[in-house]
């Protein structure tokens, strides 16, 4: 629930800051330079995303967006109404949350609008089994958005960063078992339930 914790908390900062009509021109200045640092991280997580990489940590590419998005938030907060396009941008973060009510609210868009909610908001659940140290399997849980783990071949790559070879097995149905050993220095035998394969990992 990283996520939604995150995001939470710097909405209602944001939301107590223009209640109290808050004005700090030093905190809005240092939380524009934390967002636009964060949008970075968000723009190379995103260019990593499709080239299958991603920073090392199961949910780090995610506390990059929640803050990228909390901050904002609280930007919005901390800004004067104004007709420009930099305050429509903020008002979008702040207004994210009240377009996800409406969704909800309406019959036709309810089903897409829980699809956002449970795609942006909830974290998936991850399972790390170590192969060696440069190497592991993953299974990732979406909740009901998959009913069964997609597993991927986690490599360790360049100090922070890290490669992830997705559906190196599809099992699907719940697993009961898994084996893995190495053959030699080239390759992994995974024993998944009924599955028995050999994946490369050179």
């Amino acid at each position: 629930m990283i996520t939604f914790t995150i995001l939470t908390i710097c909405f209602l900062a944001a939301l107590s800051f223009k209640i109290k009509k808050v004005k700090a021109p030093v905190l809005r200045t240092l939380t524009w330079y934390l967002h636009l640092t964060f949008l970075a991280f968000s723009v190379l997580c995103f260019l990593l995303m499709l080239n299958d990489y991603g920073f090392k940590g199961t949910q780090t590419e995610r506390v990059f967006y929640s803050l990228y998005a909390g901050t904002g938030m609280l930007l919005y907060g901390l800004s004067k109404p104004d007709n420009d396009a930099r305050y429509a941008y903020l008002l979008f973060f702040f207004g994210f949350p009240f377009l996800l009510l409406i969704g909800l609210l309406l019959p036709p868009l309810r089903t897409i609008t829980l699809v956002a909610m449970f795609t942006f908001l909830f974290d998936s659940d991850f399972h790390r089994y170590k192969i060696d140290d440069d190497y592991a399997l993953q299974a990732k849980t979406s909740g009901i958005l998959s009913a069964y783990p997609m597993y991927s071949l986690i490599t360790d790559k360049y100090l922070f960063f890290e490669k992830i070879t997705p559906e190196v097995v599809i099992p699907r149905e719940p697993v009961h078992t898994l084996k893995m050993n190495k053959l030699g220095n080239d390759s992994v035998r995974i024993r998944l339930n009924r599955i028995d394969t050999v994946i490369h990992i050179k």
